[in-house]
C-alpha cells in the first residue's frame, strides 16, 4: 500500500533507509559526511513523501517528490533490503511518472551516485539518460520525459 508520509509513523524508517542505502554511497565522495534527523525533516519537509508499506504495516520503501513549473525530481528513493529486487522500486518510479504526466509536467530529474551501479543501471532500464556529470560530487544528473497520459486523458 502506498500512502503520504506520516512524519510520526515514517520519519524513523526513512531515516534508518537513508543511512543505509544511499548515504554508503555518498560517502564514497565525501567519507565524513553525516545527516541529522533534523536536517533529513527539513529535507522531506520540501518535498511530497510516499511510503510504501508491507502488509505489516511497516516501511519497505519511499520516495520523496519536488516539482516546480518545469519538472519533477526525485529527490529520494530507498528501498528496504528484503524488498529489493520485487520491484517495489519501479512501482515507485511509475507513480513519479504517473504524477509528472498528471501535472503535465515535461521532465523528470534526479542524482544518483557514480558509485551506486545497481542504482544507476535500474535507472537506466527505466529509461532515465544521464545528462551531467557533477565530477565534484561524483553524482550523474539522469532525465526522462514521462509519456504523454494514455488516450489524451490528463
Amino acid at each position: 500500500m502506498l500512502r503520504r508520509r506520516i512524519p510520526k509513523r515514517d520519519d524513523r524508517a526513512i531515516f534508518e533507509l537513508v543511512e543505509k542505502e544511499l548515504l554508503p554511497y555518498a560517502r564514497e565522495t565525501a567519507p565524513g559526511l553525516r545527516v541529522t534527523r533534523p536536517e533529513l525533516r527539513r529535507r522531506l519537509r520540501a518535498c511530497t513523501t510516499y511510503v510504501e508499506l508491507t502488509a505489516g504495516r511497516q516501511a519497505a520503501g519511499f520516495i520523496s517528490l519536488r516539482t516546480d513549473r518545469e519538472r519533477l525530481t526525485v529527490d529520494l528513493l530507498a528501498v528496504h533490503p528484503r524488498h529489493q529486487g520485487q520491484g517495489l522500486g519501479k512501482r515507485l518510479m511509475r507513480y513519479a511518472e504517473r504524477k509528472a504526466q498528471l501535472l503535465k509536467l515535461p521532465e523528470i530529474v534526479l542524482w544518483v551516485d557514480e558509485a551506486n551501479e545497481r542504482a544507476r543501471g535500474f535507472y537506466h532500464k527505466l529509461g532515465y539518460e544521464p545528462v551531467y556529470y557533477d565530477r565534484h560530487m561524483r553524482c550523474f544528473l539522469l532525465t526522462k520525459r514521462p509519456a504523454p497520459p494514455a488516450n489524451g486523458i490528463g
